[in-house]
């Protein structure tokens, strides 16, 4: 089968990829990639992590590096195959047809709106150290939400101007947002490294196992790496993307891993001592780094800490802002959202109206959430999903085109295993996440049925329900959840909750494969009739 795109799959606006503007090198998609990576989640997720899970927070991480890099591997084999801007949300569809086109394009629409407002209260909520009345008790006030709607305001008009100003501010500011938590990481393990935390916090897991896999989501941990596709979902932008969007990638995944992996040591031990007179759960810090700064006397550092606080998560918003409106511009080409937004101005490069409606949708999230740590775990389900999808797609066009790609022959043991640790994700994010989360997805498949009602969807009726596979394991995942112990009735304990949704996804994987390859032997048939027509 050819890698060339067959004239459905391109999207509904095949002309908005024509304006594009591919001009991206190595540089400045790592640095974009590094900037929305490194946001707000170094700010807040070691504290959270830890006062979640205590040291088991490390096995947190190691769990969530270990998956992210799974999931680059997956983006980069994607980006290499077949370079899409939005691709995180075209290329389930091209690989396994428009149903999973439909819930995968609305997941990411669903992160599309959510990540400008997590970078944006994250802001705010550091900002209220100089600024009265924008926190109170942790979230943000009336005044406050206003105030983040406005800084969201502020980024997406800076992104209007090209794809090529934004890399080049972002150059500029890269360099000081992995600066300052390298400097901040190392002067706070070497102010003191106090083994003895281990013991008055109960010891490497004093809430179980399971608190450190819940903190995966829940702590925001997942949300911290969500920027690592970014030099693939812009690799429809890339000069060359076989070249670019590899070292990016793994530049980016390397140095933040480095990051965050210090800051949850330095969070764990060089805390007083004295503060886990109540355990992990009672330590209450409101700036957290910059209040453990100040905590070892290192005031300077605090304020410095205070400082990129507000420029760090700027200049992710900045990056993020583009990036998402990419993933917007993704999900109108494939027809989950009206063609209207799939538009792209053609002076700039840039699809304006995405931009737009992130940013009307982004507002409304700010003003009803209000605090980072909603957003970033509401946030993390959505990736966890995508992250699935992609992982099934890979599978797939390694088996019908298998010299194309970047993974070579390990594409479907890492499609696979990408694949079950996404849904062991999802399931670990615990009950009150997966109750919400899911019903909001299965709009999306509400939306396709609209589409077929309306004979907007695939022309073949054979084609329409290719993916059903997908909502069924959704279900099977929910169900799961309320039967389990990760805040649900508990009537399947641990462990065996989580080998069982394991098995589950094992299972998702193989029938999602078979489908999507009987899917696109079954299109590259149908294309082959339309051509003797012709």
């Amino acid at each position: 089968m050819s890698e060339s795109i067959r004239p459905d799959q391109a999207g509904v606006a095949p002309e908005g990829d024509a304006r594009l503007h591919r001009s991206l090198g190595t540089i400045s998609l790592s640095l974009i990639t590094l900037t929305s990576v490194i946001g707000s989640g170094w700010l807040f997720a070691a504290y959270n992590a830890a006062k979640t899970a205590g040291p088991a927070a490390l096995l947190s991480w190691v769990i969530t590096g270990f998956a992210t890099l799974l999931v680059a591997l997956v983006y980069i084999d994607l980006a290499v195959r077949r370079p899409l801007s939005g691709g995180n949300v075209r290329w389930p569809q091209l690989a396994s047809g428009p149903l999973i086109g439909a819930v995968v394009g609305w997941s990411v629409f669903l992160q599309a709106l959510y990540a400008g407002p997590s970078e944006a209260t994250a802001l705010t909520q550091y900002a209220g150290r100089w600024i009265p009345g924008l926190v109170e008790s942790g979230t943000l006030t009336i005044g406050g939400r206003v105030f983040a709607v406005l800084v969201l305001g502020l980024v997406f008009f800076a992104n209007m101007f090209g794809v090529r100003y934004i890399a080049k501010v972002n150059n500029v500011v890269t360099v000081l947002k992995v600066a300052v938590p390298l400097l901040a990481m190392a002067l706070l393990l070497a102010s003191g490294f106090d083994t003895t935390n281990y013991e008055t916090g109960g010891g490497f897991a004093p809430y179980g196992i399971s608190a450190a896999l819940t903190a995966i989501v829940g702590s925001g941990l997942v949300y911290s790496f969500t920027g690592i596709n970014a030099a693939a979902v812009m690799s429809g932008e890339a000069a060359d993307a076989r070249r670019t969007v590899p070292r990016a990638t793994f530049i980016a995944l390397g140095l933040s891993f480095t990051i965050y992996f210090g800051l949850q040591l330095a969070m764990l031990f060089a805390l007083p001592n004295s503060m886990l007179g109540g355990g992990w759960h009672g330590i209450n810090l409101n700036s957290p780094l910059a209040d453990l700064a100040a905590m070892v006397g290192m005031v300077w550092l605090s304020w410095l800490l205070l400082a990129d606080a507000v420029f760090s998560p700027a200049g992710s918003a900045l990056v993020s802002a583009g990036v998402k409106g990419r993933y917007t511009y993704g999900a109108a080409q494939n027809g989950i959202l009206p063609r209207f937004f799939a538009y792209v101005h053609a002076r700039s490069g840039i699809p304006r109206r995405a931009l737009l409606l992130n940013l009307s949708f982004g507002a409304a999230v700010i003003l009803l959430l209000g605090d980072w740590k909603s957003i970033a775990s509401s946030l993390s389900f959505y990736y966890g999903l995508s992250y699935a999808a992609v992982s099934v797609a890979v599978s797939i066009l390694y088996a019908v085109s298998p010299k194309a790609g970047w993974l070579g022959r390990w594409s479907p043991a890492v499609g696979a295993l990408s694949f079950v640790l996404s849904g062991l994700i999802l399931y670990w994010s615990t009950w009150d996440k997966v109750r919400v989360a899911v019903p909001l997805l299965l709009l999306g498949f509400l939306a396709y049925l609209w589409r077929i009602w309306r004979g907007h969807a695939a022309p073949n009726p054979s084609a329409r329900w290719v993916g059903l596979w997908f909502v069924t394991l959704l279900l099977a995942l929910t169900a799961l959840s309320w039967l389990g112990s990760f805040g649900g009735i508990g009537l399947v304990a641990a462990p065996w909750d989580s080998l069982a949704v394991a098995a589950l996804c094992v299972a998702g994987w193989w029938f999602g494969m078979r489908s999507g390859i009987a899917w696109q032997h079954a299109a590259d048939r149908e294309e082959d009739r339309s051509d003797a027509r012709v």
